[in-house]
């Protein structure tokens, strides 16, 4: 079976939402890190101090099968119109150890329901 990593920056108070739409679309665990960065606007201040907004980092590793059906579910998320509130992306993943072996069960599962 194929493996690939969806990752998403996103910020702080979509997480749940994230997450949510992303397992109705078939992916299981999730590693959510904390983040911040800088987009291509001016950062907003306060009196002088600079306001940076925190971002969550999520990273989820699925059968290759599923990625298209995640990323087009946190399209709805992510994206409002012309406006971008996060980004997701996928990567092929080569080589795979330490996975647990109950979300390969699950990955198939998936597999058969949607053959039937």
């Amino acid at each position: 079976m194929k493996f690939t990593a969806v990752i998403v920056i996103a910020p702080d108070e979509l997480e749940d939402k994230v997450i949510e739409h992303a397992q109705r679309a078939g992916a299981t665990g999730v590693t959510i890190l904390p983040g911040k960065g800088i987009g291509g606007k001016a950062r907003k201040t306060f009196f002088g101090l600079t306001f940076e907004g925190t971002q969550s980092v999520l990273l989820m590793v699925v059968g290759a099968h599923l990625t298209a059906p995640i990323l087009k579910e946190l399209h709805s998320t992510l994206v409002q119109g012309t406006e971008s509130r996060g980004l997701a992306f996928a990567i092929p993943i080569e080589h795979l150890t330490g996975i647990d072996m109950r979300q390969v069960v699950r990955f198939e599962e998936h597999l058969r329901r949607e053959d039937t």
